[in-house]
Protein backbone atom coordinates (compact mmCIF):
# COMPACT_ATOMS: atom_id res chain seq x y z
CA UNK A 1 0.00 0.00 0.00
CA UNK A 2 2.88 2.49 0.80
CA UNK A 3 4.44 1.73 -2.59
CA UNK A 4 1.46 2.39 -4.15
CA UNK A 5 0.85 5.58 -2.17
CA UNK A 6 4.46 6.33 -3.59
CA UNK A 7 3.58 5.71 -7.36
CA UNK A 8 0.53 7.58 -7.40
CA UNK A 9 2.58 10.90 -5.47
CA UNK A 10 5.25 9.73 -8.80
CA UNK A 11 2.14 10.59 -11.15
CA UNK A 12 1.18 13.65 -9.71
CA UNK A 13 4.98 14.66 -10.25
CA UNK A 14 4.41 13.82 -14.04
CA UNK A 15 5.72 10.98 -14.16
CA UNK A 16 4.39 8.34 -16.82
CA UNK A 17 3.65 4.54 -14.63
CA UNK A 18 3.25 1.17 -16.43
CA UNK A 19 0.46 -0.72 -14.73
CA UNK A 20 -1.32 -4.12 -14.72
CA UNK A 21 -5.11 -4.34 -15.66
CA UNK A 22 -7.07 -7.70 -16.32
CA UNK A 23 -6.58 -7.07 -19.71
CA UNK A 24 -3.23 -5.66 -20.42
CA UNK A 25 -0.93 -3.56 -18.99
CA UNK A 26 -1.50 0.31 -19.54
CA UNK A 27 0.59 3.13 -19.43
CA UNK A 28 -0.79 5.94 -16.99
CA UNK A 29 -0.34 9.62 -16.64
CA UNK A 30 -2.02 12.19 -14.54
CA UNK A 31 -4.62 14.05 -16.79
CA UNK A 32 -3.39 17.57 -14.85
CA UNK A 33 -0.04 17.12 -16.05
CA UNK A 34 0.48 18.70 -19.85
CA UNK A 35 3.67 17.48 -20.44
CA UNK A 36 3.38 13.80 -18.91
CA UNK A 37 0.35 13.47 -21.04
CA UNK A 38 2.43 14.66 -24.61
CA UNK A 39 5.25 12.02 -23.38
CA UNK A 40 2.79 9.75 -23.84
CA UNK A 41 1.21 10.73 -26.50
CA UNK A 42 4.87 10.19 -28.10
CA UNK A 43 6.03 7.09 -26.57
CA UNK A 44 2.81 5.67 -28.03
CA UNK A 45 3.36 7.60 -31.40
CA UNK A 46 -0.03 7.91 -31.04
CA UNK A 47 -1.89 11.14 -33.18
CA UNK A 48 -2.47 14.12 -30.86
CA UNK A 49 -6.36 14.41 -32.54
CA UNK A 50 -6.74 10.69 -30.49
CA UNK A 51 -7.32 11.49 -26.66
CA UNK A 52 -6.71 8.99 -24.15
CA UNK A 53 -9.44 7.17 -22.01
CA UNK A 54 -9.35 8.27 -18.25
CA UNK A 55 -9.47 5.55 -16.48
CA UNK A 56 -11.44 5.04 -12.82
CA UNK A 57 -11.56 3.65 -9.89
CA UNK A 58 -15.26 3.74 -8.47
CA UNK A 59 -18.38 5.33 -10.36
CA UNK A 60 -17.78 8.61 -8.25
CA UNK A 61 -15.60 10.20 -10.65
CA UNK A 62 -17.86 10.20 -13.66
CA UNK A 63 -19.82 12.84 -11.51
CA UNK A 64 -15.97 14.44 -11.11
CA UNK A 65 -15.17 14.25 -15.01
CA UNK A 66 -19.04 15.81 -15.31
CA UNK A 67 -20.00 12.62 -17.68
CA UNK A 68 -23.73 12.95 -18.81
CA UNK A 69 -25.03 9.81 -17.25
CA UNK A 70 -27.59 8.55 -19.73
CA UNK A 71 -29.65 5.94 -18.85
CA UNK A 72 -27.40 3.47 -21.94
CA UNK A 73 -24.57 4.56 -20.17
CA UNK A 74 -25.57 3.62 -16.30
CA UNK A 75 -27.02 0.14 -18.02
CA UNK A 76 -23.84 -0.65 -19.13
CA UNK A 77 -21.76 0.42 -16.48
CA UNK A 78 -23.89 -1.37 -13.86
CA UNK A 79 -23.38 -4.69 -16.03
CA UNK A 80 -19.74 -4.60 -17.30
CA UNK A 81 -17.77 -2.23 -14.79
CA UNK A 82 -15.49 -2.68 -12.99
CA UNK A 83 -14.57 -4.84 -15.94
CA UNK A 84 -12.97 -5.16 -19.44
CA UNK A 85 -14.88 -2.63 -21.44
CA UNK A 86 -13.99 0.99 -22.29
CA UNK A 87 -16.92 3.06 -22.78
CA UNK A 88 -17.29 6.51 -24.85
CA UNK A 89 -19.43 9.04 -23.27
CA UNK A 90 -20.17 12.51 -23.63
CA UNK A 91 -19.35 15.35 -20.83
CA UNK A 92 -21.31 18.76 -20.24
CA UNK A 93 -19.14 20.29 -22.70
CA UNK A 94 -20.78 17.99 -25.29
CA UNK A 95 -16.94 16.25 -25.97
CA UNK A 96 -17.06 12.83 -26.27
CA UNK A 97 -14.95 11.61 -23.14
CA UNK A 98 -13.26 7.55 -22.88
CA UNK A 99 -13.80 6.20 -19.41
CA UNK A 100 -12.23 2.32 -18.62
CA UNK A 101 -13.05 1.06 -14.90
CA UNK A 102 -10.35 -1.52 -14.44
CA UNK A 103 -11.17 -4.68 -12.87
CA UNK A 104 -7.58 -5.06 -10.46
CA UNK A 105 -6.69 -4.39 -7.43
CA UNK A 106 -3.71 -2.58 -7.97
CA UNK A 107 -4.85 -0.44 -10.58
CA UNK A 108 -7.39 0.23 -8.76
CA UNK A 109 -5.75 1.53 -5.61
CA UNK A 110 -3.45 3.34 -7.66
CA UNK A 111 -5.80 5.56 -9.98
CA UNK A 112 -7.77 6.07 -6.78
CA UNK A 113 -5.01 6.97 -4.19
CA UNK A 114 -3.57 9.76 -7.11
CA UNK A 115 -6.61 11.90 -6.24
CA UNK A 116 -6.52 13.54 -9.57
CA UNK A 117 -7.91 12.28 -12.63
CA UNK A 118 -5.74 9.54 -14.70
CA UNK A 119 -5.25 9.06 -18.53
CA UNK A 120 -4.00 5.48 -19.53
CA UNK A 121 -3.40 3.68 -22.55
CA UNK A 122 -2.09 0.04 -23.63
CA UNK A 123 1.61 -0.03 -22.84
CA UNK A 124 2.64 -0.65 -26.46
CA UNK A 125 3.31 1.20 -29.49
CA UNK A 126 0.05 2.05 -31.49
CA UNK A 127 -0.89 -0.53 -33.39
CA UNK A 128 1.07 -3.46 -32.20
CA UNK A 129 0.30 -5.83 -29.73
CA UNK A 130 -0.32 -4.86 -26.07
CA UNK A 131 1.85 -6.57 -23.30
CA UNK A 132 0.19 -9.08 -20.63
CA UNK A 133 3.41 -8.48 -18.69
CA UNK A 134 5.93 -6.37 -17.38
CA UNK A 135 8.76 -8.39 -18.88
CA UNK A 136 6.64 -7.30 -22.10
CA UNK A 137 6.18 -3.53 -21.22
CA UNK A 138 10.22 -3.52 -20.81
CA UNK A 139 10.95 -5.08 -23.93
CA UNK A 140 8.75 -2.50 -25.61
CA UNK A 141 9.92 0.52 -23.93
CA UNK A 142 13.50 -0.52 -22.12
CA UNK A 143 14.34 2.75 -20.63
CA UNK A 144 11.77 5.35 -21.12
CA UNK A 145 8.90 4.46 -18.23
CA UNK A 146 9.41 5.95 -14.93
CA UNK A 147 8.20 3.25 -13.27
CA UNK A 148 6.83 -0.43 -13.50
CA UNK A 149 4.44 -1.77 -11.67
CA UNK A 150 4.73 -6.00 -11.29
CA UNK A 151 1.74 -7.11 -11.07
CA UNK A 152 2.39 -10.46 -12.77
CA UNK A 153 0.57 -11.93 -16.05
CA UNK A 154 -2.67 -9.93 -16.84
CA UNK A 155 -6.07 -12.14 -16.54
CA UNK A 156 -6.87 -11.96 -20.13
CA UNK A 157 -3.98 -10.89 -22.38
CA UNK A 158 -6.73 -9.34 -24.69
CA UNK A 159 -7.43 -5.13 -25.08
CA UNK A 160 -10.71 -4.35 -23.90
CA UNK A 161 -14.10 -4.13 -25.97
CA UNK A 162 -14.54 -0.24 -27.10
CA UNK A 163 -18.47 0.60 -27.17
CA UNK A 164 -19.39 4.49 -28.16
CA UNK A 165 -22.45 5.00 -25.95
CA UNK A 166 -23.38 8.47 -27.65
CA UNK A 167 -24.97 7.20 -30.80
CA UNK A 168 -28.04 5.06 -30.73
CA UNK A 169 -27.64 2.11 -30.44
CA UNK A 170 -24.50 2.21 -29.31
CA UNK A 171 -21.48 1.12 -31.65
CA UNK A 172 -18.63 -1.38 -31.04
CA UNK A 173 -15.40 0.45 -32.28
CA UNK A 174 -13.39 -2.57 -31.25
CA UNK A 175 -13.83 -6.04 -30.18
CA UNK A 176 -12.07 -7.27 -26.87
CA UNK A 177 -12.89 -9.52 -23.81
CA UNK A 178 -16.58 -9.73 -23.44
CA UNK A 179 -17.21 -8.24 -27.27
CA UNK A 180 -20.11 -11.33 -27.46
CA UNK A 181 -21.73 -9.87 -24.27
CA UNK A 182 -21.91 -5.86 -25.19
CA UNK A 183 -23.21 -7.44 -28.46
CA UNK A 184 -26.13 -9.22 -26.44
CA UNK A 185 -26.63 -5.99 -23.93
CA UNK A 186 -26.64 -3.74 -27.44
CA UNK A 187 -29.46 -6.20 -28.99
CA UNK A 188 -31.20 -5.56 -25.49
CA UNK A 189 -31.07 -2.12 -26.25
CA UNK A 190 -32.29 -1.71 -29.79
CA UNK A 191 -35.36 -3.94 -28.62
CA UNK A 192 -35.90 -1.61 -25.44
CA UNK A 193 -35.46 -4.47 -22.84
CA UNK A 194 -33.02 -2.99 -20.65
CA UNK A 195 -33.94 -0.90 -17.60
CA UNK A 196 -34.64 2.70 -18.63
CA UNK A 197 -35.26 3.31 -14.67
CA UNK A 198 -33.18 2.48 -11.36
CA UNK A 199 -34.98 2.88 -8.34
CA UNK A 200 -33.18 2.59 -5.02
CA UNK A 201 -35.04 1.58 -1.71
CA UNK A 202 -33.41 2.69 1.19
CA UNK A 203 -34.05 1.67 5.05
CA UNK A 204 -31.30 1.41 8.33
CA UNK A 205 -30.29 -2.43 8.09
CA UNK A 206 -31.58 -3.78 4.60
CA UNK A 207 -33.46 -6.97 6.51
CA UNK A 208 -36.97 -4.89 7.20
CA UNK A 209 -38.92 -2.34 5.14
CA UNK A 210 -36.69 -1.99 2.41
CA UNK A 211 -36.58 -5.76 1.60
CA UNK A 212 -40.33 -6.19 1.88
CA UNK A 213 -40.88 -2.70 -0.46
CA UNK A 214 -38.33 -4.05 -3.06
CA UNK A 215 -40.00 -7.82 -2.82
CA UNK A 216 -43.38 -6.28 -3.61
CA UNK A 217 -42.15 -3.64 -6.00
CA UNK A 218 -40.54 -5.99 -8.06
CA UNK A 219 -43.85 -8.70 -7.65
CA UNK A 220 -45.97 -5.67 -9.05
CA UNK A 221 -43.85 -4.46 -11.71
CA UNK A 222 -43.30 -8.20 -13.30
CA UNK A 223 -47.30 -8.19 -13.04
CA UNK A 224 -47.48 -5.17 -15.28
CA UNK A 225 -44.32 -6.27 -18.01
CA UNK A 226 -42.08 -3.41 -16.51
CA UNK A 227 -39.56 -5.34 -15.05
CA UNK A 228 -36.90 -5.49 -18.23
CA UNK A 229 -37.99 -1.75 -18.11
CA UNK A 230 -37.17 -0.66 -14.19
CA UNK A 231 -34.77 -2.30 -11.94
CA UNK A 232 -35.22 -2.43 -8.32
CA UNK A 233 -32.79 -2.62 -5.45
CA UNK A 234 -32.61 -1.99 -1.83
CA UNK A 235 -29.99 -1.00 0.67
CA UNK A 236 -29.57 -0.06 4.48
CA UNK A 237 -27.63 2.99 5.38
CA UNK A 238 -25.89 0.74 8.34
CA UNK A 239 -26.40 -2.55 6.78
CA UNK A 240 -24.09 -5.22 6.53
CA UNK A 241 -23.51 -7.08 3.11
CA UNK A 242 -24.44 -10.25 2.77
CA UNK A 243 -27.02 -10.55 5.75
CA UNK A 244 -30.56 -12.33 4.87
CA UNK A 245 -33.71 -10.46 5.70
CA UNK A 246 -34.84 -10.39 8.35
CA UNK A 247 -37.17 -13.53 9.54
CA UNK A 248 -40.58 -12.22 9.93
CA UNK A 249 -40.08 -10.05 6.97
CA UNK A 250 -39.91 -13.43 4.71
CA UNK A 251 -42.72 -14.94 5.93
CA UNK A 252 -44.59 -12.20 5.82
CA UNK A 253 -44.30 -11.98 1.97
CA UNK A 254 -44.36 -15.60 1.45
CA UNK A 255 -48.38 -14.49 2.40
CA UNK A 256 -48.21 -13.07 -0.97
CA UNK A 257 -46.16 -15.84 -2.65
CA UNK A 258 -43.42 -13.43 -2.89
CA UNK A 259 -39.66 -15.08 -2.25
CA UNK A 260 -37.40 -13.19 -0.07
CA UNK A 261 -35.30 -15.97 1.12
CA UNK A 262 -32.45 -15.48 -1.31
CA UNK A 263 -32.15 -11.68 -0.72
CA UNK A 264 -28.92 -10.50 0.66
CA UNK A 265 -28.61 -7.44 2.26
CA UNK A 266 -26.52 -4.15 1.13
CA UNK A 267 -24.70 -1.35 2.52
CA UNK A 268 -25.89 1.53 1.19
CA UNK A 269 -22.85 3.13 -0.74
CA UNK A 270 -22.45 6.35 -2.56
CA UNK A 271 -22.35 4.40 -6.17
CA UNK A 272 -25.25 3.11 -5.40
CA UNK A 273 -27.41 6.42 -5.08
CA UNK A 274 -25.21 8.06 -7.92
CA UNK A 275 -26.90 5.01 -10.57
CA UNK A 276 -30.21 5.58 -9.05
CA UNK A 277 -32.99 7.76 -11.13
CA UNK A 278 -35.39 7.95 -7.97
CA UNK A 279 -34.69 7.04 -4.53
CA UNK A 280 -37.46 5.78 -1.68
CA UNK A 281 -36.47 6.20 1.53
CA UNK A 282 -38.10 4.98 5.22
CA UNK A 283 -37.64 8.42 6.90
CA UNK A 284 -36.33 11.78 7.27
CA UNK A 285 -33.06 10.23 9.12
CA UNK A 286 -32.44 8.42 5.44
CA UNK A 287 -33.32 11.19 3.50
CA UNK A 288 -30.92 13.11 5.27
CA UNK A 289 -28.17 10.75 5.00
CA UNK A 290 -28.47 10.36 1.17
CA UNK A 291 -28.69 13.68 0.97
CA UNK A 292 -25.69 14.23 2.86
CA UNK A 293 -23.29 11.22 0.89
CA UNK A 294 -24.53 12.46 -2.42
CA UNK A 295 -25.72 15.75 -2.67
CA UNK A 296 -27.32 15.90 -6.72
CA UNK A 297 -29.59 13.09 -5.74
CA UNK A 298 -31.80 15.26 -2.82
CA UNK A 299 -34.44 16.03 -5.74
CA UNK A 300 -34.67 12.72 -6.70
CA UNK A 301 -35.89 11.35 -2.81
CA UNK A 302 -39.23 9.85 -1.75
CA UNK A 303 -40.00 9.91 1.65
CA UNK A 304 -42.62 7.17 2.58
CA UNK A 305 -42.32 7.39 6.43
CA UNK A 306 -42.67 3.81 7.93
CA UNK A 307 -41.58 2.70 11.14
CA UNK A 308 -39.49 0.19 11.51
CA UNK A 309 -40.78 -3.14 12.47
CA UNK A 310 -37.30 -4.60 13.81
CA UNK A 311 -37.35 -6.55 17.05
CA UNK A 312 -41.55 -6.05 16.99
CA UNK A 313 -44.08 -8.93 16.42
CA UNK A 314 -45.38 -10.99 13.09
CA UNK A 315 -48.72 -8.51 13.41
CA UNK A 316 -46.42 -5.98 13.26
CA UNK A 317 -44.10 -6.49 10.30
CA UNK A 318 -48.01 -7.60 8.42
CA UNK A 319 -49.12 -4.31 9.47
CA UNK A 320 -46.05 -2.88 8.29
CA UNK A 321 -46.04 -4.26 4.72
CA UNK A 322 -49.34 -2.91 3.97
CA UNK A 323 -48.63 0.46 4.81
CA UNK A 324 -45.42 0.23 2.46
CA UNK A 325 -48.17 -1.44 -0.02
CA UNK A 326 -50.43 1.91 0.09
CA UNK A 327 -47.35 4.20 -0.26
CA UNK A 328 -45.83 2.14 -2.61
CA UNK A 329 -49.23 2.47 -4.80
CA UNK A 330 -49.41 6.41 -3.76
CA UNK A 331 -46.07 7.28 -5.28
CA UNK A 332 -46.49 4.54 -8.27
CA UNK A 333 -47.05 7.60 -11.20
CA UNK A 334 -43.69 8.51 -10.57
CA UNK A 335 -42.20 5.18 -9.78
CA UNK A 336 -43.50 3.98 -13.42
CA UNK A 337 -42.45 7.61 -15.15
CA UNK A 338 -39.94 7.94 -17.75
Amino acid sequence: MDRLREISGQLLRGKIVAFPTETVYGLAACANQAQAVARLQELKQRPEEKPFAYHIGSLGALERLDIIQSRVLRFLTHHFWPGPVTLIALNRKDEKIGLRFPKHEVAIKMINQCGEPVVATSANISGAKSPKTAEEVLRIFPNEIDVVIDGGPCEWGEDSTVVDTVPYPPQILRRGVYADRIEEAIEKIKLGKYPRKRILIVCTGNTCRSPMAEGWLRHELAKKGLSEQIEVSSCGICARDGAEAAVESILTLKNDEIDLESFKTHLCRREDILSADLLLVMSEEHRKFVAELCPPAKDRIIVLNVVDPIGMSIDFYEKSYRILKEKLLGVWSQIVSS
